[in-house]
């Protein structure tokens, strides 16, 4: 049972179905998934607004995945870096790989399905487990008077994953992402091609997870960027961190529209008034920028974590088929197995 129907996942669940139709005996791999019964990865999901952009030695595991299940969004691509740190000042355009979020929230499901992975639209409200070792997990979603029964658990729920399991490392947190969708103007973008993609040439937000332990305030730092979104753009990106280990109420969605705003005023001035809407999503990171993948070591067997991810698109399907395989090789262990 995968909790979480977002880009980590998603992708893990199609990882968890291809090891366990080569594993002996009889193996389900359902996923619990809050999205609509149509889309996987909300609007909701962290992974929906993310810049989706990889470094070019990492897009063979998009490449294998893609051949197996077809078009997930996944396109090579070359952009322009901006900031510190970009070569020749940012006229050096440098190659890359994108998931376009739209792409893959559509093809998901068509994914899943096809792979045969049972998906359950709810929401996890609480996660009790085994009384007596060998016995399953239970997962009560909301509105459902009788729980789901499995006996490999993995959170991937992202922000929402220590809701469900307190007892998380402290490492992992939760920062609120925000971006900028901007509407289309009269006289087109400012920018088409194939070099359109303008991108952090570093990411400092990076600095910014790592220092979270010794906050006093929170704390915030934009990662400019550019780049199509459909027939729209997204301009992004603003990380918002708190001190301690809650997200807390999402933050003023005014002051952080003018922060990253004002932030990306060098990259094109007339984003400080171009018209969009502005979106915010918790994410969840690790300080060490080491993401939790694995067996809890808090809870009994049968929970596992994959979340936490810093750069997800590039790390969580080279780490997914990795974790598909323990959790696999857990379920072939267990006595009178049900489900997985």
């Amino acid at each position: 049972m995968v909790i979480g129907g977002g880009l980590a996942g998603g992708v893990l669940a199609l990882e968890l179905a291809a090891q366990s139709s080569a594993a002996p005996g009889d193996i389900t791999v359902q996923l619990v998934d809050a999205a609509g019964p149509h889309h996987a990865c909300s609007t909701t999901c962290a992974s929906h607004w993310s810049y989706g952009a990889i470094a070019p030695f990492a897009g063979g595991s998009w490449d294998r995945l893609q051949r197996v299940h077809g078009d997930l969004g996944w396109r090579r691509r070359w952009f322009r870096p901006w900031g510190p740190g970009a070569p020749l000042g940012g006229r050096l355009p440098l190659p890359c790989s994108r998931v376009e979020a739209a792409v893959f929230r559509r093809q998901l499901p068509r994914a899943l399905e096809q792979a045969g992975v049972r998906r359950r639209q709810g929401r996890v409200q609480r996660l009790l487990p085994p009384a007596v070792a060998g016995q399953p997990w239970h997962l009560q979603l909301a509105g459902e008077p009788e729980p789901l029964a499995a006996q490999q658990v993995v959170l991937a729920a992202g922000a929402g994953s220590r809701e469900l399991w307190p007892r998380l490392p402290e490492r992992l947190r939760v920062s609120w992402a925000g971006v900028l969708l901007l509407e289309p103007q009269h006289g087109g973008w400012p920018w088409a091609g194939p070099l359109a993609l303008r991108l952090p040439a570093r990411f400092q937000r990076l600095a910014l997870e790592a220092g979270a332990p010794s906050l006093g305030a929170e704390a915030w730092q934009v990662d400019p960027g550019l780049l199509p979104w459909g027939e729209h753009w997204l301009a992004g990106q603003i990380s918002l961190v708190r001190p301690g280990l809650a997200a807390g109420d999402p933050p003023s969605a005014v002051l952080q529209d003018w922060r990253l705003r004002r932030a990306l005023a060098p990259l094109l001035p007339a984003l400080t008034h171009w018209p969009g809407r502005f979106h915010q999503v918790p994410v969840s990171f690790c300080t060490d920028g080491q993401p939790l993948v694995g067996p809890v070591a808090t809870a009994p067997p049968g929970l596992w974590t994959f979340v936490g991810f810093s750069a997800a698109f590039t790390s969580v399907p080279r780490m997914a088929p990795q974790l598909a395989r323990a959790v696999v090789q857990a379920a072939t262990q267990v006595p009178n197995l049900q489900s997985s």
